[in-house]
């Protein structure tokens, strides 16, 4: 592991404090401070290059304990540098089998310190593979981590180096797959938007339930249609085209009527509310625009059919 934590500490700027303090015949705390910066970063620096787990670990809680000791840029590389080392030492468990709950429990230990965007990723895909004390999968928790994870990509200063494309297209598929699948509401303002770090997002998949085979929006549904409300709300109510999907279940013509129909409904809730009714267009397409599902193999058909059913929110 190499460390990108900063190797030295600036004092702040009080020199008309020193210069007295000086004169008056004792050692300003803030030249204290400094020494115990530096002598911090020195512990971290060498535990990284020793990849001692612990040792890392260990530093970085002294250095967020002491928050007067080192400046918030400091402490904020440290805190990243730790919680991605939990993500290093969980990859020296990764494919051993049996492992998948002890490495989740690591990923989520880092958490506490920060939540780099590579961290919330595998926390994501193993949020589909672990079971919560219920049995269950969690797939409320799996969106929201990769939410996290995008919206650390967004954030420039934080991430100057994003991945490739391919990379954050893949979090955006699962977060909103992963989101369509949870049994209950899961916010997804980090989803409602035009653009991830170059990355275009022409479609916004959103959950919205109905009562089957009909047009009427379940309470679920209609809390998603709320949520969708706000967040084009934000944005200055922009122009958008509604396309309902079903899943492969029933005739063409059917479902075609049935996916007009539902993204119909959805308008006509934003018109309701005050969204401007010449600045939505509706469309149906049924079942013959299957969503393009990542690791569709992993789930089951009900559940296919289930991220199938949707409403898009398309930007014009």
């Amino acid at each position: 592991m190499r460390s990108t934590a900063a190797t030295t500490c600036r004092a702040r700027p009080f020199l008309q404090s020193v210069v007295i303090a000086a004169l008056l015949g004792f050692t300003p705390a803030i030249a204290s401070a400094e020494t115990t910066c530096e002598s911090l970063i020195s512990s971290f620096n060498a535990a990284w290059s020793r990849r001692d787990f612990q040792a890392i670990v260990g530093t970085a809680k002294q250095v967020i304990d002491l928050p007067d000791v080192c400046p918030a840029k400091t402490r904020a590389d440290i805190k990243r540098q730790a919680a991605l080392a939990h993500l290093v030492e969980a990859n020296h468990l990764a494919g051993a089998p049996g492992t998948d709950a002890a490495q989740l429990r690591l990923l989520e230990a880092g958490v506490v310190f920060d939540k780099p965007w590579q961290l919330m990723e595998r926390i994501g895909d193993l949020r589909q593979k672990v079971p919560n004390a219920g049995g269950q999968i969690d797939y409320k928790a799996a969106s929201l981590a990769y939410q996290l994870a995008l919206s650390d990509l967004s954030d420039k200063d934080r991430v100057p180096n994003p991945p490739p494309p391919e990379r954050i297209e893949r979090l955006l598929r699962l977060a909103q797959q992963t989101r369509t699948l949870s049994a209950g509401f899961v916010a997804g303002n980090v989803l409602m938007t035009r653009d991830v770090r170059g990355v275009a997002v022409d479609a916004v998949p959103v959950p919205v339930q109905f009562i089957r085979d009909r047009d009427e929006m379940t309470d679920l549904g209609r809390q998603y249609a709320e949520e969708t409300l706000r967040l084009l709300s934000e944005q200055g109510r922009p122009k958008i085209l509604l396309v309902g999907h079903t899943d492969p279940d029933g005739s063409d013509q059917y479902n075609l009527e049935l996916s007009r129909r539902r993204a119909q409904v959805v308008k006509q809730y934003l018109v309701a509310q005050g969204y401007p009714s010449g600045a939505i267009d509706v469309d149906g397409k049924g079942r013959r625009e299957p969503l393009r599902i990542e690791n569709a193999a992993d789930y089951t058909q009900p559940q296919l059919y289930q991220m199938l059913r949707r409403v898009e929110v398309k930007f014009r």
